[in-house]
């Protein structure tokens, strides 16, 4: 059964569902980083209900369909409001891509559940960025089964998703996804919840898979691992919309503080950090969308260098501009420092290491 009406995306915003959900999420922001409540299931399926696990999904399989500008908008303002919980949502859109683009078993039955939010998905391929050895292996079973061993390190959201997708790199250098049922099983075992500095109730584990079957029904998809690394370093490049969410949030906050304390130099700050702050934003998004994108793979790279300087900068600037109170645990602005250090390594390569480094040297 749809975890929502038929007909709620007919007719919807999702820019104002998002607004609506972002106050409840702020609300519930610094519960969601902590390890010991944690991000709500119930409000994912909350959130799904909306609408908002679907806004590119096509409408043929119960999604908005709407474009992928409106769905890094909807990004923006949800990560600016709880990070933690965006972060278990956004895994999910990974798992929704491919199995639309894909015609394996596992991407038709489970492609309609994905797109409309019904089934929540996680993932386990951070690992194919890795160079050296693959992390985790894939050797036949039978005429088109598989077994996968070894251990992927990150993946988000154990306990809170319905189904994860596994990346294991056969012996002729293709990559196997595998889409399952989330919980153990055997050859699966998943490690305590890390302790992590920030996004510390995402239910981040790691999977140890020792010769884990993976039958022909679970497959959804198969793709050399060059071309899988080629898809990911043309997007891995781009700004995340979920980065500039975070440094409009620390901006609007600054700018408050300083009309609320009486303190102009807050002011002035966050004025400054928004002529700088709001040009970039919108030539990383100009360049996201472009049809000729590649051809600005160097400026895309150093505008997300750029951005994600000048966030964890703005995100200091906040802490300065609120004081003491800002060395609680609890506060929100110190948090949100911890969540500017989160985006400088969410889905790094060597690539955008160089362009970080770059901006925070100035060069």
């Amino acid at each position: 059964m749809s975890v929502h009406p038929p007909d709620l995306t007919i007719g919807a915003d999702p820019l104002t569902l998002a607004r609506g959900a972002a106050e409840m999420l702020l609300e519930n922001a610094a519960d969601s980083d902590d390890p010991a409540i944690g991000v709500q299931r119930c409000l994912l399926r909350w959130l799904a209900a909306q609408g908002l696990y679907s806004v590119a999904a096509p409408t043929e399989h119960g999604g908005m369909g709407r474009d992928e500008r409106t769905l890094a908008e909807v990004e923006e303002i949800l990560a600016g409001a709880d990070a933690a919980t965006w972060f278990v949502l956004t895994q999910h859109r990974t798992s929704q891509k491919l199995a639309l683009d894909s015609g394996y078993p596992a991407a038709g039955q489970y492609r309609e559940a994905l797109c409309r939010g019904d089934e929540l998905g996680g993932i386990a391929v951070a690992h194919l960025r890795r160079p050296g050895p693959p992390a985790i292996t894939a050797v036949p079973d039978g005429r088109s089964g598989w077994r996968f061993s070894g251990r992927a390190e990150w993946c988000t959201g154990w306990g809170l998703v319905d189904l994860v997708l596994i990346a294991a790199v056969t012996e002729a250098d293709e990559v196997v996804f595998a889409l399952l049922p989330a919980h153990e099983r055997q050859g699966l075992t998943a490690s305590e919840p890390y302790s992590l500095a920030v996004m510390g109730g995402t239910h981040t584990v790691g999977l140890r898979l020792d010769d884990m079957p993976v039958a022909a029904d679970e497959v959804a998809g198969i793709v050399p691992v060059q071309e899988w690394r080629r898809r990911d370093a043309g997007t891995v490049v781009d700004t995340k919309p979920a980065t500039l969410g975070l440094l409009r949030r620390v901006i609007d906050e600054t700018l408050r503080t300083g009309h609320d304390r009486d303190r102009p130099a807050a002011v002035d700050e966050a004025q400054a950090l928004a002529s700088r702050a709001w040009p970039l934003r919108e030539r990383a998004y100009e360049l996201r969308f472009s049809p000729d994108r590649d051809r600005h793979v160097s400026e895309r790279l150093e505008l997300r260098g750029r951005i994600a300087e000048l966030t964890v900068r703005a995100a200091a600037g906040l802490v300065a501009a609120r004081g003491g109170s800002a060395m609680y645990s609890s506060s929100h602005e110190q948090r949100w420092s911890r969540e500017a250090m989160f985006h400088l390594v969410q889905a790094q390569n060597d690539d955008v290491r160089a362009a970080q480094l770059a901006a925070f040297s100035g060069s």
